[in-house]
């Protein structure tokens, strides 16, 4: 698989493997999202997807292989090496199938603690309240 800009792809996964000591959980992954369209990996336990999200996302680094994102304006990232943090702010993140709340919380306090990350409030803004910091939340 050619890595091209293409302005209907928005990620492109080329030749991924991940090996954990001498397992390799990986294997020559390639596929291409397209912008706009729902897709989605099946397979059986063990095959994987955990672990090819976890590549996507930075929490595993790749064994060999490229990641790229192609962001709405068409911006070119490669995801391959980058911190899991800095992928976030991409725009590219995962969900975990437990989820854990805040049992003390509402269900939008739950969703507000995860709206951090696209809010340019620091932390003297939370506590003077001005009015930059009011209308971003």
């Amino acid at each position: 698989m050619t890595l091209s800009p293409d302005s209907t792809t928005v990620l492109e996964v080329a030749h991924v493997s991940k090996n954990f000591g001498g397992v390799r959980a990986v294997s020559d992954v390639s596929l291409t999202v397209p912008r706009g369209q729902i897709v989605s990996l099946i397979g059986p336990n063990g095959a994987g997807k955990t672990t090819l999200f976890n590549t996507i996302t930075g929490l595993f680094p790749a064994t060999s292989g490229e990641i790229h994102f192609v962001s709405p304006l068409g911006r070119r990232a490669r995801l391959t090496r980058r911190r899991p943090d800095r992928i976030t702010r991409l725009g590219i993140a995962r969900t975990f199938q437990n989820i854990r709340l805040f049992g003390n919380m509402t269900a939008l306090e739950n969703v507000m603690v995860g709206r951090h990350l696209r809010t340019s409030a620091g932390v003297v803004g939370a506590v003077l309240r001005d009015r930059a910091t009011r209308e971003e939340e």
